[in-house]
């Protein structure tokens, strides 16, 4: 299931009283909560194994909100990255790094129907980029 973030125009006329069109727009967003659980790799996906954790997306004001939560720390040494990832085409955005095990962020997202997996990385600090590294992959979830 992918996120879905929809927004919907409606325009309204009104006459006025010197016979000009006024014309007021009003924009409904369809809000689309989905949380559950994050696991471990299986087999060759990124998902499927034990829980290791949980998520929630959801729309808000600024954009999309995410919240990352890890049942375990990381390995000493090591940190927790969040990405969001469609695995159609291997395209990825970062969400950010997790402190204490956990993350709540919120990205300015164009579409972001085009992510269907929500993946964490575990990482050396000074090894963190701007594309995930795949074979470092300790959870994720289908979204």
């Amino acid at each position: 299931m992918a996120i879905t973030i929809a927004a919907i125009a409606l325009t309204i006329s009104m006459p006025t009283l010197n016979g000009t069109q006024l014309v007021t727009s009003s924009f409904a967003q369809e809000e689309t909560e989905e949380s559950g659980d994050l696991t471990a790799p299986e087999g060759n996906a990124t998902f499927g194994g034990d829980n290791a954790g949980t998520y929630s997306l959801g729309p808000d004001k600024y954009g999309l909100r995410i919240q990352v939560d890890m049942d375990d720390s990381p390995t000493n040494g090591t940190v927790y990255v969040a990405w969001l990832v469609d695995n159609s085409t291997g395209d990825d955005i970062g969400i950010g790094q997790l402190v204490d095990d956990e993350l709540a962020a919120t990205q300015q997202i164009t579409n972001s129907s085009l992510y269907n997996l929500i993946e964490v990385t575990e990482e050396s600090p000074d090894n963190v980029g701007t594309s995930r590294n795949q074979s470092a992959v300790v959870a994720g979830a289908e979204i």
